[in-house]
Formats: C-alpha cells, sequence, structure tokens
C-alpha cells in the first residue's frame, strides 16, 4: 500500500482498453494506493481494480459491449440513453458478469476513491466520493453518461453528465487533497493536442437551459490541453508517473471493432511491463 500517492485514470469511452491493460499489470504486481479517481471510463475501470476483479474491464470491453443492449442506436431511439442503464448497471454487475461489491467496499473503506462528473449548471467538476456501489453506482453513472446521448443524472440533488467537460484527468484535484504524487494513466498518445469541438452549436440548442455547461463545452479543449501541460510539467520535476499508449492506434470512442480493442489492451499491458522497473523506483521514492 502506497498510501500518500493516488492513481488517476483518464476517460476516453473504448479508449479504456489501455487503461484496463495497464490495471490488469498493476494487479499482477499487488499494487496498492491510498487514493483513487477517474473520469468516465476512469471511473467504471477503478471499479474493477478496487474490486480485485483481474480482466473484469477487458470482458466489459470485448464480450459485453457487444450485446446491443449495452450501447446501440436502439437504446438511444427508445430510451434516449445510448448505453441501456438497466443492462450496464444492474443486469451485468448483478447477474452476468458478477460484480465484487463486497470487495469493492472493504478496498475503498481503506482508500477514497472519487469520480468526475461535470455539473451541468455550473460547467464546474464535481467529484463524488464511491464507497459503496450498491448505495453509490449512480455517482458512476454521474460520470459516465455522454451528454447528447444520455438523460441528465440527478445525484445528490444536483444535474450532472460524464466527467470529461469539466475535468478530464482529475489528477489536479487528488493534489488539492494532499496527494502530492500520483501515477496517471491517460489514454492520448504524447504529443496529443484537443481541438475545439465541432458540434458545440448543437450543445447550444439541446442544453439552452445550461449556458454554463455549454461554455463549459466549448472552451473544453483549452482545459484539456492545459491540463497536458501541465501533467508534463508534473511529470518532469517527479510529481507524477504517467502511462501513455507507446504507439497511436486510432480508435473510436464507442469502438466496436473487437481486434483493435484487444490490440489496444495488450498495448497497455506491454507499456506497463516495460516501464514497471521505473514505477517501482518512483512508487518507493514515496515510502
Amino acid at each position: 500500500m502506497f498510501k500518500d500517492v493516488a492513481l488517476v485514470l483518464e476517460g476516453g469511452g473504448m479508449r479504456g482498453a489501455y487503461t484496463a491493460g495497464v490495471l490488469d499489470a498493476l494487479y499482477d504486481e499487488g499494487l496498492k494506493f491510498g487514493g483513487y479517481a477517474g473520469t468516465s471510463a476512469g471511473a467504471t475501470h477503478l471499479c474493477n481494480y478496487l474490486s480485485e476483479q483481474r480482466n473484469r474491464n477487458f470482458r466489459l470491453d470485448t464480450i459485453h459491449s457487444k450485446d446491443k443492449r449495452y450501447m446501440s442506436l436502439g437504446n438511444w431511439i427508445r430510451t434516449g440513453n445510448y448505453f441501456d442503464l438497466e443492462f450496464c448497471y444492474h443486469t451485468v454487475p448483478e447477474k452476468i458478469d458478477p460484480f465484487d461489491f463486497d470487495k469493492f467496499k472493504e478496498n475503498a473503506a481503506v482508500s477514497d476513491f472519487y469520480a468526475a462528473a461535470s455539473n451541468v449548471e455550473t460547467g464546474f467538476a464535481e467529484h463524488l466520493i464511491v464507497r459503496d456501489l450498491r448505495k453509490d453506482m449512480d455517482a458512476i453513472r454521474s460520470s459516465s453518461s455522454l451528454a447528447l446521448v444520455s438523460s441528465l443524472v440527478e445525484y445528490d440533488g444536483k444535474k450532472m453528465f460524464d466527467g470529461n467537460t469539466a475535468d478530464s484527468i482529475p489528477f489536479e484535484f487528488m493534489d488539492s487533497i494532499g496527494f502530492k504524487r500520483q501515477v496517471v494513466i491517460v489514454t492520448r498518445p504524447n504529443g496529443y493536442q484537443k481541438t475545439a469541438n465541432k458540434l458545440v452549436w448543437l450543445y447550444k440548442l439541446v442544453y439552452r437551459k445550461y449556458p454554463k455547461f455549454v461554455e463549459a463545452v466549448a472552451n473544453r479543449h483549452i482545459r484539456y490541453n492545459k491540463c497536458l501541460q501541465t501533467l508534463a510539467e508534473w511529470e518532469a520535476r517527479g510529481k507524477t508517473f504517467v502511462f501513455r499508449p507507446s504507439v497511436p492506434m486510432k480508435i473510436g470512442r464507442v469502438e466496436k471493432n473487437t481486434q483493435k480493442i484487444v490490440d489496444l489492451y495488450n498495448l497497455g499491458v506491454k507499456d506497463a511491463h516495460d516501464n514497471m522497473d521505473s514505477l517501482k523506483k518512483f512508487l518507493q521514492g514515496s515510502v
């Protein structure tokens, strides 16, 4: 247990297959951290890390995601949600591929876990603490519900969408609460820069009641690129250890090509193994 180090995960939909590979390699080394934070797919992947279920993220990405009940245009037309809520948040974890709720709760009681969501009324991030997924599943749903293809999530009296708009990589939040050293997994290769969202006009139309959220969407690329710059500076100073794809792979946020997902997962495993000695030196320096 590295109590003064946090593990922080970026979102990115199916690009999270890379994260799944890195996490399985970390799990094989028995690594546990003092705190955890993730956004969107990063938050869902952390759930399985804390439940200590190796390969479960891989199964979700390569098997369960292929079920039309998981994600489909038909779901969106019928319910307003591209991802079927009952199937994703109940049927899969409770029946098809049982989630270890008790092990998750045990680990979350020792190390705080935060899921980042976007408050549509303020445009700012909400970092929701998750301790018991039997009770706090909507915190994960808040972090993962994509605007335009999902309905708003009301949690703890607030209206929220996917956390990527407000805080894609919540390492600065974890620093603010005391974790001055962090291991960060991002899903974009080195040198990536985000461009402006071309659908801002649609957000303005659909979410005209929430102008601060629309503004956050319009400025997200600026905030994200600054975030990457800060992360690189912290990495150079030894404050963070960053895993990022060593090879660029073109993969969609809702990618359905299983081989691409498998290849990205395998890249995550390889990158983790290739950098494990350096990671351990970083971690030992914090003890």
